[in-house]
């Protein structure tokens, strides 16, 4: 079992001075005339920065940001939207989801009930305690919109309005349904920060939340107009939201029919990632300097601060450390002493099962060299396919061969015919050799390439540094560790090349393997 995170309940008399804080910045204008209450309604259901300034003081510290107004925008004019805020750390996701969207639609009188998923209850009790507090305690709010709060209480996660609007708060694991208060059923549910680093390594969790939130939570809002708001940045490749958007690995299709405003710390365009480095200004520019984001980063390391800032899921392995992967120019692929392919495939072609990993390595010297990448999630056609494009790459780019290699026990019937139609797609021959080698506990042996690492002697074709599939395979190598339970196909397939490659290493006069040399091809 993993360990829960543990969130505490928000203290009581904090909470009372919160309130404090919000009434006396929301003063109602003493004497003020008829027409200028009605002016600045008028302008607060139509600007929506504006609305923010003037209702919820306490957190406009900036002006929005072009993607709060863009996300907000999109969320009051689609009745229907489903939205996926997938914005950076301490860019105010939570506070536009849970506290200031709402009020916006309430203010319009197109909210009828609403739902709010945390990590866990105490997590969404917190979370939605802020909107019970403006909603009890802004008074500039009621006297423009109308009293509001009726009854109920955060600490236990649901209150009422005088209208009978229903909030209530629930955690990931808890089901959602007899949310409805009456004839009214919620319209509003928002998903916010539920991803954690002990669920991301559990696969078969993330898929049940996953479920729970397209499935539970979505259908109990109302089928005539409900709004779905997810908010979270992209801690991992297989977190929650980016199951939820779909585009778990590179290339991936999203979603079909859901609103995903992806934003950046810093961007060269709108929506389009840049490192401060390279050129990157700030996408909340409003609210932040390049100084200030700058100093957060050197402060938390590149790692976490691309992982919070810029949703990049790279793993500091415990055992196989990120200063283990040296990305730097390969030799000659004709010094190697041998190229060797080797296949790690899996039999099921859906989004939980294992990866089909390929993993090409090269012996010169001393060195282990890993030259090409692929693991993915597909068919064994596709990896069939793409060996031969890779050998014959090698030839005409290089000018070597290489061997293919694959585990006895997996060279079966399906593995036979899915060689066989590749073959004929391609129109070329494939040559597999099958690995005999009896092997011992797939975690011993993957643990056993550590030294290797440690002492500098592996090393990887910088080429491929930025390539998914290399990123993937790599990262699942950082995963191991003990009691891991993500996927290790790719360091499997590791494993089996360097077996065979280390059948090379005494052997000085072995010559490489070096066809005819023909003209050079892109791969």
């Amino acid at each position: 079992m993993g360990i829960e995170v543990v969130i505490k309940r928000r203290d009581y008399q904090e909470w009372l001075q919160f309130c404090d804080q919000i009434q006396n910045a929301t003063e109602i204008p003493y004497n003020e005339p008829e027409q200028v209450q009605k002016a600045r309604i008028k302008r607060a259901l139509s600007d929506y920065n504006f609305f923010v300034k003037t209702y919820l003081p306490n957190y406009a510290k900036a002006d929005c940001g072009y993607f709060h107004l863009q996300a907000a925008e999109e969320i009051k004019k689609n009745s229907n939207c489903f939205a996926v805020l997938e914005w950076p750390r301490e860019h105010a996701k939570s506070v536009h989801a849970n506290i200031i969207i709402p009020m916006w639609l309430l203010a319009h009188k197109e909210l009828t009930g609403m739902l709010l998923m945390g990590k866990n209850e105490t997590d969404a009790q917190n979370l939605l305690s802020d909107l019970q507090a403006q909603l009890q305690y802004n008074k500039l709010f009621a006297y423009d919109f109308g009293e509001m709060y009726n009854f109920g209480s955060w600490e236990t996660g649901e209150f009422v309005t005088k209208d009978g609007i229903r909030f209530k708060a629930i955690g990931r694991d808890q089901s959602p349904r007899g949310a409805r208060k009456g004839e009214k059923r919620p319209n509003y549910a928002v998903v916010d920060d539920v991803d954690d680093d002990e669920i991301i390594n559990n696969p078969k969790r993330v898929d049940k939340v996953v479920k729970r939130i397209l499935g539970a939570l979505y259908f109990d809002l109302s089928t005539k107009g409900a709004r779905m708001v997810i908010a979270g940045n992209r801690i991992h490749s297989n977190s929650i939201l980016a199951n939820i958007v779909g585009d778990t690995k590179p290339g991936a299709k999203k979603r079909e029919g859901i609103y995903h405003s992806k934003v950046f710390a810093t961007e060269s365009k709108k929506g389009v990632k840049c490192y401060i480095e390279n050129g990157g200004q700030p996408a909340w520019k409003e609210n932040y300097t390049i100084a200030e984001l700058q100093q957060k980063i050197n402060i938390a390391g590149p790692t976490i601060a691309r992982q919070e800032f810029y949703h990049e899921t790279a793993i500091s392995g415990k055992i196989f450390k990120d200063s283990y992967f040296h990305f730097v120019k390969a030799p000659n692929y004709n010094r190697f002493k041998i190229i060797i392919g080797y296949f790690d495939p899996s039999f099921e072609n859906k989004p939980t099962s294992d990866y089909k990993a390929i993993r090409v390595w090269g012996l010169y010297l001393d060195q282990y060299w890993c030259l090409k990448s692929f693991v993915r999630r597909t068919d064994l056609t596709s990896c069939f396919s793409w060996m031969i494009q890779y050998a014959d790459y090698l030839k005409k780019k290089h000018g070597v061969s290489m061997l293919w290699y694959i585990e006895r026990q997996f060279f079966n019937k399906p593995i036979k015919e899915a060689k066989s139609i590749a073959e004929k797609q391609q129109k070329k021959q494939l040559n597999i050799i099958t690995d005999t080698t009896d092997k011992e506990n797939k975690y011993i042996r993957i643990l056993k390439m550590e030294p290797r690492y440690y002492n500098g002697q592996v090393f990887y074709d910088v080429e491929q540094e930025n390539d998914p599939d290399m990123i993937e395979g790599n990262n699942q190598l950082k995963g191991i560790e003990p009691g891991y339970n993500g996927a290790d196909d790719s360091p499997d397939a590791d494993e089996g090349a360097w077996n065979m490659l280390s059948r090379y290493l005494d052997s000085n006069d072995f010559t490489p393997i070096l066809p005819q040399r023909t003209e050079s091809s892109a791969w």
